[in-house]
């Protein structure tokens, strides 16, 4: 699996003049601009509790892309390792956790320039910052489970290539990413709690900004666990009966 994730990071920049720096550059890029709107135009620049809104929206917007840009590629997995497919001694099951981690290379280097973008604002270093391991941990199993089940489905429906980047499109704005759900009743927030990568994106929160650790969230946590084991059983399920017909389909 590392091997395949190297070689996947690897051929993501293979020809490109400046590799590696296109991969950060647009979602860095990103971050700029709904910075500039909404701290410049909109005159967001501190949050009520006191946070810098580029820090806060730099923290919820690095988790986010690394769990958009993994569930896009591991939906294709399968489609785009066709040749390993079709290899009855290769263990396919892998295959998205290779997108997976091949995603989690990008994301380091974020976590470098936002840790940098902490210092500048006068955030330094925390103990809670480990805690990051568990919440990626926590959007990789979560990862697991969908991407199993989409990966499996698109190489019968292609389709699904294109609901899910429209899924990924709405999700960003679902999540309180570029807003928060203090502007929202308790009835309200409580619906978009049920949504397990809240529980992530807040988490990335508690961890640099609000340093809170995650046993303190037990609810949340406890069905965060609940609704992404039941979503992996689902993948699992679904992948096992669906692989046997991968090959003669691809």
């Amino acid at each position: 699996m590392f091997n395949l994730s190297v070689n996947d990071f690897k051929a993501r920049y293979t020809g490109s003049f400046l590799g590696i720096v296109w991969g950060i550059a647009n979602p860095l890029i990103t971050i700029l601009v709904y910075w500039f709107v909404f701290e410049v135009g909109f005159r967001s620049g501190v949050r009520p509790d006191g946070t810098p809104f580029i820090v806060w929206l730099a923290c919820g917007m690095i988790i986010w892309f690394f769990f958009a840009e993994s569930l896009s590629s591991s939906t294709h997995s399968f489609i785009e390792y066709s040749y390993l497919v079709k290899k009855v001694a290769f263990r396919i099951g892998i295959l998205p956790i290779v997108k997976i981690i091949s995603s989690f290379y990008n994301h380091l280097f974020f976590l470098l320039i936002f840790n940098i973008i902490l210092i500048v604002y006068g955030y330094f270093p925390n103990v809670t910052y480990i805690q990051s391991f568990y919440y990626l941990i926590c959007a990789s199993y979560l990862l697991l489970g969908i991407s199993l089940i989409t990966s499996s489905l698109i190489v019968f429906v292609k389709d699904i290539g294109q609901v899910v980047g429209i899924i990924i499109q709405i999700g960003f704005w679902l999540i309180p990413i570029v807003w928060s759900t203090e502007i929202l009743s308790d009835k309200y927030t409580k619906i978009f709690k049920l949504n397990p990568v809240y529980y992530i994106v807040e988490g990335y929160r508690d961890t640099f900004i609000n340093h809170v650790w995650f046993w303190h969230r037990y609810n949340q946590t406890a069905y965060f666990w609940l609704i992404s084991s039941v979503i992996l059983v689902l993948g699992i399920y679904l992948f096992k009966k669906l692989k046997p017909q991968f090959a003669d389909v691809l």
